[in-house]
């Protein structure tokens, strides 16, 4: 996982539960908090860090992985505003994230280990985003989804069947725009 990712966890924790909230993270998750943005850390890294913040906020960790996602989506529009401003709408935008997004994340980071996303365009309204990744943060993935869902200024339902959390093969993510 890039150093990117811990920094925004961080900025998350502060932001919502101060600079000692952060502390009380490091602390239980016995880290130093020291990350470089460009360099790749061991993913258990990051999942000590999600599982200390939970039992330090009390949050579970399925919600807490949804606010970090919707976190996640405002940095990134900070960071890489072309990404979200070179799509007219939240469902051309998460169509554009494996070919688009996502290989550019590549240039930048040529070791980073991206999640796949087959699409099914159901209409110009609705979106199956069929969801893999060996890291199963397809929690995070619906946090990203409903913070991208706000930047654009749209209301969406979604649906999240099957889960690989439940022992299938991929997520099933259904996004629809409510008019």
């Amino acid at each position: 996982m890039k150093g990117v990712v811990f920094d925004m966890l961080r900025d998350l924790v502060e932001d919502r539960f101060g600079l000692e909230g952060w502390d009380a993270v490091l602390e239980k998750a016995g880290s130093d908090g020291l990350y470089i943005s460009t360099q790749t850390y061991q993913d258990e890294q990051l999942v000590g860090l999600v599982v200390a913040a939970s039992a330090v906020t009390g949050i579970a960790i399925p919600d807490l992985l949804r606010a970090f996602g919707e976190f996640m989506a405002g940095e990134l529009y900070k960071r890489f505003p072309s990404f979200f401003d070179n799509a007219q709408d939240l469902i051309q935008f998460l169509v554009s994230v494996d070919r688009i997004v996502h290989v550019e994340v590549r240039k930048l980071y040529p070791d980073a280990a991206l999640p796949t996303f087959r699409y099914q365009r159901e209409n110009p309204d609705e979106l199956l985003m069929n969801y893999r990744s060996p890291r199963k943060l397809c929690h995070l993935a619906e946090g990203l989804i409903n913070g991208s869902a706000r930047h654009f200024g749209n209301q969406i339902e979604l649906v999240h069947s099957p889960c690989m959390h439940d022992g299938a093969d991929h997520c099933g993510l259904h996004v629809k725009l409510v008019r």
